[in-house]
């Protein structure tokens, strides 16, 4: 959202100070709005002037000037895709250093990732899962998205691995057993850190991509073959410090690779607060001394709407209370 303006320029004459940016990159948020808000939310936070389109199958994009908001159609409702503020629209140009600069006095600083390869700049403020996108010759923000598209780390950086020889690897480790899974990353696996890291990232992605869909087999072995390997990987990835425990179990109710009333048990147990103590936008500031609490209610918000996702398949009656009573929590999560 952006400062009121008249006119089928508006658009092109609109340069919001540069607290309406930091204020995003920090919070996901604008003025409330985030991805995982519905359009009827969207509307009673920022608002009815806005245009709508379809940008494909089933999916929704409402523009208010500088801000978009997507949506793709679940079921009878939509499910929130992202928020982007669409900096390159400014009259007056929005530098990056000075947005970093910024974000930087404010002790919310920005990491900056590998470059894209075709003349952009990337860089993510991670806990909030914000991406800002830059020109790299101009230094000028393009765009700035939440949730970010890239992560900083592995994630972000191209792999020097190819993708066909991912494929190659996870469709031997697949007809492994346990202890030659792991006699066979003792020998391949790098020693540095780093290295490490990224190459067991790389073997998920390539799992990932291979996951037969429930009741599908493929290369000869059925999905649960698949299920061992994906959470042997998982669990790699997070001893590796590539994946926290939310992205690992976030990934887990993502790709089914659990029944559905153990994987929400393993969602509310990820939580690292209850529901008495969580962070709220109402009682707790976006400032540096509050980033603990913060962001454990950020965490709180994505396991719980993966289990929310698992909801309609869940049979435990009290698991389905919990997940509930989390949901209601939803809108005044961080």
């Amino acid at each position: 959202m952006v400062p009121e303006a008249e006119g089928p320029s508006a658009v092109r004459q609109l340069s919001p100070g540069m607290a309406f940016f930091t204020d995003f990159v920090v919070t996901g948020t604008v003025r409330g709005a985030d991805a995982t808000s519905t359009p009827a939310e969207v509307t009673g936070l920022l608002g009815d002037a806005f245009v709508e389109s379809l940008t494909g199958p089933g999916q929704l994009l409402r523009c208010y000037d500088l801000v978009e908001v997507a949506w793709e159609q679940e079921g009878d409702g939509r499910r929130g895709l992202y928020v982007t503020v669409q900096a390159h629209r400014l009259d007056v140009p929005l530098s990056v250093d000075a947005l970093a600069e910024d974000l930087e006095r404010v002790g919310f600083p920005l990491v900056e990732v590998a470059p894209d390869g075709v003349g952009c700049r990337r860089f993510v403020r991670a806990d909030s899962r914000v991406a800002v996108l830059a020109d790299e010759e101009n230094g000028q923000v393009l765009a700035i998205t939440a949730p970010a598209w890239f992560a900083p780390g592995p994630r972000g950086e191209p792999s020097p691995w190819s993708r066909e020889s991912g494929r190659d690897r996870v469709r031997h480790l697949v007809g492994l057993g346990a202890a030659e899974r792991e006699a066979w990353a003792g020998r391949r696996a790098p020693g540095e850190a780093e290295e490490a890291a990224r190459w067991w990232w790389f073997l998920w992605v390539a799992c990932r991509q291979l996951l037969p869909d429930e009741g599908e087999r493929r290369f000869g072995h059925d999905r649960s073959a698949w299920e061992v390997l994906a959470l042997w990987l998982l669990g790699s990835c997070e001893a590796a410090g590539v994946l926290d425990r939310t992205d690992a179990v976030c990934e887990i109710a993502r790709y089914g690779l659990l029944e559905p009333d153990t994987a929400v048990r393993a969602c509310l147990d990820a939580i690292p607060v209850s529901r008495a103590d969580v962070a709220t936008r109402e009682s707790t500031p976006y400032a540096r001394e509050n980033l603990v609490a913060v962001n454990a209610s950020r965490a709180a918000k994505r396991l719980t709407l993966a289990a929310g996702e698992l909801l309609p398949r869940v049979r435990d009656r009290a698991l389905r209370a919990e997940v509930a009573a989390w949901l209601e929590l939803r809108t005044r999560l961080m």
